[in-house]
C-alpha cells in the first residue's frame, strides 16, 4: 500500500469532483469471487489498483482508478452463501419479512444482480407466485422452480422497464455498478410505472468497515461503498422516497426500502458527510498499523511448524492476502460450500478445501474472516476434533479502540 493519488474521476453517484482520496492498494485481483481450477491460472489473473475517495460533497466511497472493463475480466464467480445455515437463516427471515411487508405473496418480483438465483427461490418458497431474474452470469432456470423462474442474462437498463413486477429486489449489487445515477434514475423510472411498487435492495454497510478497519472488505469489484447517509442520498436524488434504510446482519449489511417519490423539485440534503470524511481519515491512519501487525502475527504464527488455514474460500480472503504481506505463510483456505472445493482463489492462488480435510491437517492455527460465524465455526471444528486456536481476523489485527485512533490523528 501507498499513499492515494488524487481522485481521477467524478463522483458516480452525484458527479461532484470534490473528493478527498485516503486508502490505496497498489494491486489487488479483478476479480475476488471467480474461481480456478489451476494455482496457476489463479495467480495469473490480472490486478488493478484500488484507490478510495469519499465524495465531500455526498458521502460516497468509492474506487477513483475503477475500470469497468478490466473488471469484466475473469468474471465467472461463486459468491453463494447457502451452505451457512446462518447465513441461510437470515436470508430466509429477510424474504419473509419483505414478502410479509409489502404483501407479495401472489405476486411478481423482479431480482437484479440474481447470482445463482438463490434469493428468488426463496421468495419463491415463501409464495411468491412468479420470479424474474436479470444477471449477465445467470443460470438458465432449472429444477422445480423452473416454471416459475424467467432468466434474462443481461444488465438492467431502460429497455426493460416494461418488466411487470411489484417489487424489484437488488443484493450486492449496487456496489458493483460504476454509474450509480443512471442506474437508480433508470429503476426510478420502473417503479413510478406503478405507485404500488417497492424497491429492496441489500449491500455492505461501509460503517463497520470504517470503524472495524476491515481493509479485507476492499475489493476492486467493489467500485462504490455507501453508508446509511450516502446510500439515503443517492437515492433521494434519482427520484427515490426512502422508507427505510438500516444495518443488519451483525451491522454487516444496510436494508433499503423505497418507493418513487412524487415529482416536487426537492433537493435530497447532503448532511452528514464531515462524518463520514472524518471517518474515513481514521480508517487510513488505523489500518497502516493493522497491515503491519497482521503480518507479524503471521510470521509468529508460522514459526510454530504447523500450517495456518484461513476459514473462507472467498471475497475477504481474497481482498486480505491482497493487502498483507506473508501470503505464502498460509497453507490453504477452507469453505462450507462445496462447489469451491479443490479450486484456487485469485492472485495467491489458495487452494480451498472441505472442512474435513483438518482432520488431517490438524493446524496450529485457523483464521476466521467473518467473526459473525464464530460460534458455528468453533462447533465445527470441536465436532471434526480439531484441536487449533481459532482467531477472528479483527483478532489478528489487534485494534486499538476507533477512540484511540481518533485522538491519534
Amino acid at each position: 500500500m501507498s499513499e492515494a493519488p488524487a481522485a481521477s474521476r467524478p463522483c458516480p453517484s452525484c458527479a461532484s469532483v470534490r473528493a478527498e482520496p485516503f486508502f490505496r492498494i497498489a494491486a489487488t485481483p479483478v476479480t475476488c469471487t471467480s474461481l480456478f481450477d489451476t494455482a496457476e491460472q489463479a495467480q495469473a489473473v490480472p490486478c488493478g489498483p484500488v484507490d478510495l475517495a469519499v465524495c465531500t460533497a455526498c458521502g460516497l466511497i468509492y474506487n477513483a482508478a475503477f475500470d469497468a472493463a478490466r473488471a469484466q475480466i475473469g468474471a465467472c464467480y461463486e459468491s453463494s452463501q447457502a451452505a451457512s445455515a446462518h447465513f441461510g437463516a437470515f436470508a430466509r427471515n429477510l424474504a419473509t419479512t419483505w414478502v410479509d411487508r409489502y404483501a407479495l405473496a401472489g405476486e411478481t418480483v423482479l431480482e437484479i444482480g440474481c447470482g445463482q438465483c438463490d434469493f428468488l427461490r426463496l421468495l419463491l418458497h415463501t409464495g411468491v407466485a412468479q420470479a424474474i431474474g436479470v444477471d449477465p452470469l445467470a443460470p438458465r432456470p432449472s429444477g422445480p422452480e423452473s416454471d416459475r423462474l424467467e432468466i434474462h442474462q443481461r444488465l438492467f437498463d431502460d429497455t426493460m422497464l416494461d418488466i411487470g413486477a411489484k417489487a424489484a429486489v437488488c443484493r450486492h449489487t449496487l456496489e458493483h455498478i460504476d454509474d450509480v445515477a443512471g442506474f437508480l434514475q433508470a429503476l426510478a423510472r420502473w417503479a413510478a410505472r406503478d405507485s404500488e411498487r417497492v424497491v429492496l435492495f441489500e449491500l455492505p454497510a461501509t460503517e463497520r468497515l470504517l470503524d472495524e478497519g476491515a481493509f479485507w472488505d476492499v475489493y476492486y469489484e467493489h467500485c462504490n461503498y455507501f453508508t446509511v447517509r450516502s446510500l439515503v442520498h443517492a437515492f433521494e436524488a434519482a427520484g427515490f422516497e426512502v422508507l427505510r434504510c438500516e444495518p443488519t446482519y451483525g451491522d454487516q449489511y444496510l436494508l433499503l426500502e423505497a418507493r418513487a417519490a412524487p415529482a416536487t423539485g426537492r433537493q435530497p440534503a447532503f448532511d452528514g458527510v464531515a462524518d463520514i470524511v472524518h471517518r474515513c481519515r481514521r480508517f487510513a491512519h488505523r489500518v497502516a498499523a493493522a497491515v503491519d501487525r497482521c503480518e507479524c502475527e503471521l510470521r509468529r504464527m508460522s514459526a510454530a511448524g504447523r500450517p495456518i488455514v484461513v476459514w473462507q474460500g472467498a471475497a475477504k480472503t481474497v481482498g486480505f492476502l491482497a493487502a498483507v504481506a506473508g501470503s505464502e505463510l498460509v497453507h490453504s483456505a477452507v469453505d462450507l460450500n462445496a462447489q469451491r472445493h479443490g479450486k484456487y482463489l485469485p492472485g495467491s492462488g489458495l487452494p480451498v478445501m472441505a472442512p474435513e480435510m483438518l482432520r488431517t491437517l490438524q493446524p496450529a492455527h485457523v483464521v476466521l474472516m467473518n467473526p459473525v460465524y464464530r460460534s458455528e465455526v468453533q462447533s465445527m471444528l470441536d465436532g471434526l476434533g480439531v484441536s487449533t486456536r481459532l482467531t477472528t481476523v479483527v483478532e489478528l489485527c489487534e485494534f486499538a479502540s476507533p477512540q484511540d485512533a481518533s485522538a491519534s490523528i
